[in-house]
């Protein structure tokens, strides 16, 4: 994850820290991705998982996704919607 400013500005590095320290949001839930496949998503372990199962969230329509608020999001920064 960059910092709230920049990535709110869809910033892929951060000016004050540099790519080292970014560390990405899973695509499919609000979870720090620790998988990067196909060369275009982020997964956390979790949803990783999942993959290749009934339960696969690259299958999911956006609307069955889990979706935060400002409130509720255990990553507490600003970042689009899953998916």
């Amino acid at each position: 994850l960059v910092c709230g400013g920049c990535s709110a500005a869809g910033a892929s590095t951060c000016p004050k820290h540099g790519a080292e320290a970014i560390e990405h949001k899973c695509k499919f839930c609000c979870s720090v991705a620790s998988w990067y496949c196909w060369g275009t998503t982020h997964f956390c372990d979790s949803c990783h998982k999942k993959q290749g199962t009934p339960e696969s969230m690259s299958r999911k329509p956006r609307n069955q996704l889990p979706q935060c608020t400002p409130e509720t999001c255990p990553l507490k920064i600003p970042h689009p919607p899953n998916g």
